[in-house]
């Protein structure tokens, strides 16, 4: 292949790359790629799996009481004490008759000494510390789990929200510049009559401020739609300023084929925050076990080898040392005690929380589900509000036209029609975000939930 045939393939690669990269830019972001993407990359959500991986070491770091332990020393030393020499002189196995010669042992010259130490250690018996400490800190990594988990629900509800908080502004945006549209141009119906002599200068005035409050509505209705687009963005875990592509609609969702009675009873038993609260009060159980193991004995082997020599690969001594341990206190001040008092309180702790956190669930999916039916009643009811205000608007305008009303009229039923439209988004916004809730409350807002691929369809 030429180097001019080689050049031709590489920009026509490269132009396929771009266009598939253009085009899945130009794709409408999805609820569910909306999760999916924020699962991925919300700093939040990585901060609290960074934690529960910290859990799991611990795990790990506390197994370690059953193996030995073996350290490795290397030191250096240099002086002219006479109990040093003598017993280094011993130590290197370089003691001779000569070194009992009085002057020599009152004031010896100063000696090196290069050791190297290894010191083994290992507990045969901890009156269980060990088994506790390790059974402790697994409840604890199993409860990280469960707060991560937790942590990914919320996510997901924050998204949501964020997601339905985009259409809306997006809709209350299209509502705005349709009203503004409308003044407009019944500013300029009214200005015309104003000039045939049909209409007064104080209608054609009421129709200029009326356009000049759909205009500043129009610019808030903008800025919204930016900040819900920041506010998706930042949820997904995008840089600074980036604003995701929406274009879904709002959809009237099915209402909760559950009552709340089963919902209450899958919150109890499938809610992660509530399993996390009671790993930690089984936790607290084991820490309570293992503060009173603090009482007992220790008993274990310990074994070292050393290496003394003057130079550091000269003639040297190697000496040993091994042998077994009994520790057990009498007496520390009541500092035992104390730490069995403190674990107890935390015991305590635990079960309290875990009683107010069960309340709490309880109420938290009591008030979802209400949500969720206040929201579909206030839909049905905003949805016919919608039809009432545009068909009232109709019969106005024809009214004005006829001269049967005064402009006062036409502009409250206009007012009357936007307001009826983006009321109707709004409680379709809520319903949405309170069905998330409601499973969110119960443990099972999750990305392979269905409520990810109902409503808000491109």
């Amino acid at each position: 292949m030429t180097k001019r045939a080689s050049i031709g393939v590489f920009v026509a690669l490269f132009a396929c790359a771009w266009t598939a990269a253009a085009q899945a830019q130009q794709q409408p972001l999805t609820l569910r790629g909306a999760v999916d993407q924020a699962l991925e990359k919300n700093p939040a959500l990585q901060a609290s799996k960074d934690q529960a991986d910290a859990s799991h070491a611990r795990v790990g770091e506390a197994r370690a009481g059953w193996f030995p332990r073996l350290d490795v020393s290397q030191g250096f030393t240099r002086g002219n004490n006479p109990i040093y020499v003598f017993g280094s002189l011993l130590t290197q196995r370089q003691f001779t008759a000569a070194n009992f010669n009085l002057s020599r042992l009152n004031a010896p010259t100063p000696l090196d000494n290069f050791q190297t130490r290894i010191d083994g250690q290992m507990s045969i018996f901890d009156s269980g510390r060990t088994y506790l400490r390790e059974k402790g800190a697994k409840k604890m990594a199993t409860a990280a789990d469960y707060q991560t988990a937790q942590a990914r629900q919320d996510l997901i509800l924050r998204v949501v929200r964020a997601y339905y908080g985009v259409i809306v502004a997006q809709e209350d945006l299209k509502a705005a510049e349709q009203a503004l549209d409308s003044a407009k141009s019944n500013e300029e119906r009214v200005r015309t009559m104003e000039k045939a002599g049909l209409v007064v200068t104080s209608d054609l005035l009421s129709a200029e401020v009326f356009r000049a409050q759909m205009q500043d509505r129009q610019l808030r209705a903008k800025n919204a739609v930016e900040v819900a687009q920041l506010t998706l963005g930042r949820e997904m875990g995008l840089g600074p300023g980036a604003m995701p592509q929406v274009a879904g609609t709002l959809e009237e969702p099915q209402a909760p084929a559950r009552g709340v009675a089963e919902w209450e009873k899958i919150a109890m038993a499938e809610r992660p925050v509530l399993r996390a609260a009671e790993m930690q009060d089984q936790a607290a159980t084991e820490n309570r076990k293992l503060a009173t193991g603090d009482f007992g004995p220790q008993i274990g082997l310990f074994a070292d080898c050393e290496r003394d020599a003057e130079t550091m690969g000269g003639t040297s001594g190697t000496n040993w040392t091994a042998g077994a341990r009994l520790d057990l206190n009498i007496f520390a001040g009541g500092a035992q005690k104390s730490r069995v008092a403190e674990a107890s309180a935390q015991k305590l702790e635990a079960q309290h929380q875990l009683a107010w956190l069960r309340s709490g669930i309880d109420l938290e999916v009591r008030q979802a589900f209400l949500d969720a039916q206040a929201a579909a009643q206030r839909a049905a009811a905003a949805r016919d509000a919608v039809n009432q205000a545009g068909e009232s608007l109709r019969i106005i305008q024809n009214r004005y036209q006829a001269g049967l009303v005064t402009i006062t009229e036409l502009l409250r039923a206009q007012s009357a029609q936007l307001d009826a439209r983006t009321g109707y988004l709004a409680a379709l916004h809520d319903w949405q975000v309170a069905r998330a809730q409601l499973e969110r409350a119960a443990g099972r807002l999750t990305a392979q939930s269905d409520l990810l691929s109902q409503g808000g369809r491109p």
